[in-house]
């Protein structure tokens, strides 16, 4: 069923005030508002028609829908994210999406049917949602990577979760275990970093700077990993730059 409600309020963006005016001398109200209605569906209609591609794919079954659960198997939240994704080859804004990382799956909502579908994950480029910006890569693992820093290096996290049984007297619960591999990419090499000492070594070039930085910008590396890692890469690039 089509969404009548939210197209009537469209009705005065799609049809120009003075074309209002002009039909009101001519037409009673009710035709008035239907054509507008109808004006409004055709537009609708065809944006669905334009994307209609991006909702080709399988229909996504969840395989812990009838298990007890502690947590989402989901980034960030197990509810719909605006965002958007590039798609084979095309570019789709205001989709709505979930990001599975136990099965590392990009999901898509029908805007019409409400279907959950599964994208062909060799056929997502990149996408966006909650001010993250993940890309597929072939390596170090194919994944999709959330983009920290982007420059002369790179810095990249691998976002997944696993699970772990709870087992009591009565029941089982799935446990879902958030996880994250942190990477540099420099000299055509992902280097894994999981401490500060490592990704110090990584960016050995500029070690004694960028820990003068990190201690005068009173920079936790423990507490936060990915902004830490982007303020080291950030100013690696500076001081390489500035030789």
């Amino acid at each position: 069923m089509r969404p009548l409600i939210k197209l009537t309020q469209l009705v005065l963006v799609v049809i120009p005030s003075h074309s209002i005016l002009v039909a009101q001398n001519l037409l009673p109200d009710s035709v008035i508002r239907q054509t507008a209605i109808n004006s409004v569906i055709k537009l609708y209609d065809q944006k669905i028609s334009e994307n209609s591609h991006l909702y080709n794919g399988t229909e996504f079954i969840d395989p812990f829908e009838r298990q007890l659960l502690n947590g989402h198997a989901y980034f960030l939240t197990d509810d719909w994210q605006e965002g958007f994704i590039y798609y084979d080859g095309q570019l789709y804004e205001n989709v709505l999406l979930k990001y599975d990382l136990f099965r590392n799956k990009v999901i898509v909502e029908h805007p019409e049917s409400h279907q959950e579908i599964e994208l062909i994950s060799e056929q997502i480029k990149y996408f966006g949602l909650s001010d993250q910006f993940f890309v597929r890569l072939q390596l170090p693992a194919v994944g999709f990577y959330a983009r920290i820093y982007d420059g002369d290096i790179k810095v990249y996290a691998l976002h997944y979760k696993t699970t772990q049984d709870n087992l009591t007297t009565k029941t089982k619960t799935t446990e879902f275990l958030t996880k994250r591999k942190l990477y540099i990419f420099k000299d055509e090499t992902y280097h894994p970093v999981n401490s500060k000492g490592s990704a110090l070594t990584v960016l050995k070039e500029q070690k004694s700077e960028l820990k003068k930085m990190i201690n005068q910008e009173n920079i936790s590396f423990e507490k936060n990993k990915e902004f830490a890692l982007r303020k080291m890469g950030e100013r690696f690039d500076q001081l390489k730059r500035s030789k």
